[in-house]
């Protein structure tokens, strides 16, 4: 009796845990509000501004003596839609949000395009891939 008594609820409990698979929500289809916290060639530590998608990005990132919540790195394309400025940080245009896209692989590179393989240093282990693009100004 005992046997069968465990049985019955190991099955119960495994039956029930399946249906609570947790998911998280990519941001495929969305767009994604950030800024540029730190920038060399073309990676860049990226800080998430909408609520939303938080869950993307890792906490704790130091910069300066100040931690910074919900970041990844990034690695853009050479060129960017309009020269967007805003994902330059040299251009002392940083703080400024812009939108971008979470994609699953990389835009292709343009085999015309020079650029140096410097890294952010202390750059957080998340990295994501995205496209910024335009039309998400007005989403």
């Amino acid at each position: 009796m005992k046997r069968n008594s465990f049985i019955i609820l190991t099955s119960l409990f495994l039956f029930l845990s399946a249906g609570c698979e947790k998911t998280e929500r990519n941001n495929t289809e969305g767009c994604v509000q950030v800024k540029v916290l730190d920038a060399v060639c073309n990676t860049a530590v990226l800080q998430i501004l909408d609520p939303d998608y938080y869950h993307l990005g890792e906490n704790g990132y130091q910069k300066d003596g100040i931690t910074y919540d919900h970041v990844f790195g990034t690695v853009f394309p050479c060129k960017l839609p309009n020269n967007n400025l805003s994902v330059r940080p040299n251009q002392g245009v940083a703080d400024k949000p812009f939108y971008v896209k979470i994609i699953d692989q990389p835009e292709p590179s343009d085999p015309n395009c020079g650029t140096c393989l410097a890294v952010v240093s202390n750059a957080p282990s998340k990295w994501l891939h995205v496209s910024v693009s335009q039309q998400c100004n007005t989403n």
